[in-house]
């Protein structure tokens, strides 16, 4: 029997076919993109969204026998169902979280009728926690790995995993019901103090600003995690390389939108200026935790200028190879 880590060999073998896929659907992109928002009812959830119906139809080509035809309507058919699947859980969380007391889990043990329902509040309070948080947790405290085991599983430090679980602990003895954590935009003083530090080119500054156990997500394409892996990010946010769709005259600035304080990055690209990222923080303990930047994102760059009157430029849907 192949062993598990072999299941990780194909991944050369995979990447050319998911480019070849992500260049043959740009054309069919802006509509998915424009439908995905009118469902979500914004744009960060309806590029979430993009990208979710993106990878579904894409496992998909693998596991069927039978050719698919019409992409358009497969893709708009497969955003729809996982939307409705999503909707239905949250309003059954929801529901659940109505009827419940938050410490039902401690209030129910006992009762195995009860199993059910405890289990999925305790669930739901465990997804308002952010990422390294409820990871942190989930290994350390569910299936009771020791620290620098679970440190490991994080590639991070033993110290960054007990921040981590100091928080997560904390925000379950203290939950509110009413205001899940990852709703919470960040402040703005953060957020200003994030774009001076990348503006100055200042990692030492970013490094303070952010926790040790940092996530930076490139929308639509990698995932690093811990503040180290992140140097490099940090680093290429000054490269100028316009072959490549690296412009001349990076700067950043902070702006509101949708009630929520994000950092727009600007470049000029063949003589335009016009946005050429949008960096979103998530704070936890006065810390950055977690980054996402929608550089590989034209779709969401061009609506968030649209809001904001201001140019987005043509990037494209995935890194250059």
């Amino acid at each position: 029997m192949p062993s598990a880590e072999s299941a990780f060999g194909v991944q050369s073998d995979v990447r050319t076919p998911w480019r070849r896929y992500l260049d043959a659907l740009v054309g069919l992109r802006p509509d998915l993109h424009r439908y995905c928002c009118r469902l979500a009812g914004n744009v960060w959830d309806g590029e979430d969204l993009v990208q979710d119906t993106l990878v579904r139809v894409f496992s998909l080509l693998g596991k069927m026998d039978a050719d698919l035809a019409n992409p358009r309507a497969y893709l708009v058919r497969t955003a729809t169902h996982l939307w409705i699947d999503r909707t239905r859980r949250r309003n059954r969380e929801r529901a659940l979280l109505a009827a419940e007391s938050i410490d039902a889990p401690r209030q129910f043990a006992g009762d195995p009728a009860r199993g059910a329902d405890v289990h999925a509040a305790a669930g739901e309070l465990m997804r308002r926690l952010p990422p390294r948080e409820r990871a942190a947790v989930l290994l350390k405290d569910v299936f009771d790995l020791s620290l620098e085991e679970t440190a490991s599983m994080l590639h991070t430090t033993v110290g960054a995993v007990k921040a981590a679980l100091h928080r997560g602990r904390g925000r379950l003895d203290h939950a509110d019901r009413d205001s899940p954590v990852s709703a919470r935009p960040p402040s703005r003083a953060i957020v200003d103090r994030f774009v001076q530090a990348l503006s100055a080119n200042d990692i030492d500054a970013l490094q303070a600003l952010c926790s040790a156990d940092l996530t930076v997500e490139l929308v639509g394409g990698a995932e690093i995690d811990n503040f180290e892996h992140s140097r490099m990010f940090f680093t290429h946010a000054h490269m100028v390389l316009p072959a490549l769709g690296f412009g001349e005259h990076p700067h950043w600035t902070t702006v509101v939108y949708d009630d929520e304080p994000i950092v727009i990055g600007f470049r000029t690209l063949n003589g335009i200026e016009g946005i050429n990222e949008v960096h979103r923080i998530e704070e936890s303990d006065d810390r950055i935790v977690r980054v996402r930047c929608y550089c590989f994102c034209p779709d969401t760059l061009r609506l968030v200028g649209q809001h904001l009157g201001l140019t987005a430029l043509d990037r494209p849907y995935r890194s250059p190879p």
